[in-house]
């Protein structure tokens, strides 16, 4: 007798084109080809993701979005009633088993008690960052970062035992949350990201990409792909930038993505007078062809989970220079598929950065090396396989 479908619900803060956001649509529609999973993705905040989603033949469904911190008591309680009632009436519609949770924080907690009050047999939370509590970045009042992030800490232990799972994205995940949390290594499940090697792999017109951004065929294009935050470490390869325009003038580095530090990272690029060489393209739909048309990849975080921009731009034949930070250490090799530098250090960077310029020979090689390491240990296709035999064993099915 042929195994039912299981129904999934993906649970995510929102559809913006941003890493954990890939990484839903992905793990969603190879669940969705495989025929043992019926996916449906959830959201408290549209985004532009979701047409992508759609697109697939899945069900986007949005959520009340939170309006209130818990510093208002009764006004964030109400909130809880009302997001919680809207989940048991989408498990209710949906027959969900499973409930996989992507950057929910606090709402986490929230999530938990359906597996107990719902017909969801299993509550699974990913957990993508290696620093994965409260961050300053997540507060509008930054004098409660700490009883914050104390509270935050607390509950995760309080509640863990009470979780179906967990699922890190990479091994320094999983021991950063075993040394947060307490001893919950045997509930922890490790599958990492992964990459839609396909959509890298398509043929692009490069001559028009350069076109359209103003460039000519002597430019020499390095791309980040990246939310402009404090994580990600932008303002370490502008510094870095310098030196490298010094050797090569014809340098343009491509910042691709958005965030709250812009206009920071904006400032540092006109002091360093940098502006003819460091371009922010905002968040974009082409991805695939911007790496296509770039020479290398840069990814200069100070701390990671394990980045999807990465596995992206080695699926892309990219060479990475990138800092040794959680997950990335993980997926590279260093000095086969790129190189790796100390994070917060831009003199390295720079000196990273100059060794492919100046051996393309090399760089080719180790992009297709790196191509080659996706492929092999970081397809979307086991990904979604590992998916299932946890959902499986969990519902005993």
């Amino acid at each position: 007798m042929p195994t039912r479908k299981i129904n999934v619900m993906h649970l995510i803060i929102n559809l913006k084109r941003d890493g954990a956001q890939q990484v839903v649509r992905t793990l969603a529609e190879y669940q969705k080809m495989s025929d043992a999973c019926e996916p449906i993705v959830c959201t408290f905040k549209d985004g532009p993701l979701r047409e992508d989603i759609e697109a697939l033949g899945i069900k986007v469904e949005i959520l009340p979005e939170r309006r209130y911190s818990i510093v208002t008591v009764p006004l964030f309680l109400a909130d809880m009633v009302k997001i919680w009632r809207a989940l048991r009436h989408l498990i209710k519609k949906y027959n969900i088993d499973v409930i996989q949770t992507q950057l929910l924080n606090i709402l986490n907690f929230l999530v938990l008690p359906l597996r107990y009050t719902s017909r969801a047999r299993v509550v699974l939370w990913t957990f993508q960052n290696a620093k994965f509590g409260v961050t300053i970045e997540d507060l509008k009042h930054k004098w409660t970062l700490k009883p914050k992030r104390f509270f935050h800490n607390l509950l995760y232990r309080l509640t863990a035992p009470f979780a179906s799972g967990f699922i890190a994205v990479s091994e320094e995940v999983k021991h950063t949350m075993i040394r947060e949390i307490g001893p919950i290594g045997k509930k922890i499940t490790v599958i990492c990201n992964a990459v839609d090697v396909r959509r890298y792999e398509q043929p692009v017109d490069t001559n028009a990409v350069r076109q359209e951004l103003g460039f000519d065929n002597d430019a020499r294009l390095l791309a980040i792909v990246a939310r402009l935050q404090l994580q990600k470490g932008h303002c370490y390869l502008v510094d870095a930038m310098s030196a490298i325009v010094k050797k090569y003038p014809n340098v343009h580095a491509l910042f691709i993505g958005q965030g709250e530090l812009q206009a920071e990272l904006e400032a540092q690029v006109e002091q360093l007078k940098l502006g003819d060489n460091i371009h922010f393209l905002g968040s974009r739909k082409d991805v695939p062809a911007l790496l296509a048309t770039s020479e290398l990849f840069v990814l200069p975080s100070l701390w990671e989970g394990l980045s999807v921009a990465l596995l992206e731009a080695m699926a892309a034949a990219k060479p990475i220079v990138a800092t040794a930070v959680s997950g990335t250490t993980q997926a590279m090799i260093a000095g086969k598929t790129g190189v790796i530098v100390e994070p917060g250090n831009s003199q390295a960077l720079a000196a990273g950065i100059i060794q492919l310029l100046d051996n393309p020979e090399l760089a080719m090689q180790m992009g297709q090396a790196a191509k080659q390491h996706v492929v092999d240990n970081y397809s979307a296709q086991n990904q979604a396989k590992e998916h299932l035999a946890l959902y499986r064993k969990l519902l005993k099915v």
